[in-house]
Formats: C-alpha cells, sequence, structure tokens
C-alpha cells in the first residue's frame, strides 16, 4: 500500500494528505508523532476527548503516548492525516489498529480527527486506508469499542458495513468487515 496519498480536499475545500504516522526517512519518527499527538489534544474539545478517549483530560500520559507510538507496519499500523500551514505539518487526524493477541485476524481500530476537522471527509478517509492496511495484513475485522454518544463514528461505522453490538451502557462494539468494503 502507497505510503502517501496527496492531493486530498476536504469537503470545506481544504487539501489535506495521509501519510504513515512513523516513518523515520520522512522525519515521522515516534518523538515527531507524539508531538503532533500532543498539540492535536490540545486542538480537541472536552466533549470530542471524552468520546473518544472517556476521558475529559486534555493530555494523554507518556505511557499511553508510547502505547500509541509504538507502531510495527502490520499488527500495528497507523495513519495520519495532515495539512501543510507555512511549510510546517499540523496532524489533524489519525487512524490506528493493533491486533488483538487472542484473535488471529482481528484488530481493534480507533480514529480520531480534531474538531476543527470533523464532518469534512477526513475519519473516512483515514478509516479507507487502515482498513486497506488491515487487508494486506491479513486482518479480516476492525473491532471498534464507540461511546454510545459518538452517533458521527457509529454513522461511520455503519457506512462501512459495520455489525453493532450493545455492550452495556457504557461503550457500543462495531465490527468493520475488511474485506468487501
Amino acid at each position: 500500500m502507497k505510503n502517501v496519498t496527496s492531493g486530498l480536499v476536504m469537503k470545506n475545500g481544504t487539501p489535506y494528505e495521509i501519510h504513515l504516522c512513523v516513518e523515520p526517512e520522512t522525519g515521522h519518527t515516534p518523538e515527531f508523532l507524539k508531538g503532533q499527538i500532543v498539540n492535536a489534544m490540545r486542538s480537541m474539545s472536552a466533549q470530542s476527548r471524552w468520546l473518544r478517549f472517556a476521558s475529559p483530560a486534555r493530555k494523554l500520559s507518556d505511557k499511553q503516548l508510547d502505547y500509541l507510538t509504538n507502531l510495527d507496519g502490520k499488527n500495528r499500523m497507523a495513519w495520519c492525516a495532515l495539512i501543510r500551514e507555512k511549510n510546517q505539518e499540523r496532524g489533524i487526524g489519525l487512524s490506528r489498529y493493533v491486533k488483538l493477541a487472542e484473535k488471529n485476524n482481528i484488530a481493534e481500530f480507533a480514529v480520531t480527527v480534531v474538531d476543527e476537522f470533523q464532518n469534512q471527509g477526513v475519519g473516512y478517509a483515514l478509516l479507507k486506508k487502515l482498513i486497506g492496511s488491515a487487508g494486506d495484513n491479513g486482518i479480516a475485522i476492525l473491532r471498534g469499542y464507540i461511546h454510545p454518544g459518538n452517533k458521527r463514528m457509529l454513522s461511520l461505522c455503519r457506512r462501512l458495513s459495520a455489525s453493532i453490538r450493545v455492550k452495556g451502557t457504557a461503550c457500543i462494539e462495531a465490527d468493520i468487515p475488511v474485506s468487501g468494503t
């Protein structure tokens, strides 16, 4: 799968790109990614942080940042959406999966887009890129655990033919089939 998708345009006309989140030859190192995640968290509202992380915390711990940036391109994969402002890259979204140890062909996924760029097609593009990588790496199902109030993410999952199951009051489980999406 191609490591960069450029020439993408949001619904509002803003151009953006999607890159592998960690690709050292481009300067996209785990440290660079950590900095982008820290900046993105500052750009997210308390509501967005709650819907994504089930916490209104304004920052992630060093352990959480390490977990999110420990990528191998096969069992732990992530794609980043970015815009260019004054010759600087600004991260605006991320999709990632982590293969579940107890399930041979299932990976847990998550998508985050900063508030300013939500509802512009970025999350859909990131998730489609992630689905392609999952298929390339032998994963059959991407499983997401979604806050019941996250209507946009639930709608996106339905658009991608996910099977949806309510798991108590705190979480909804969505399984997106990798083949055929």
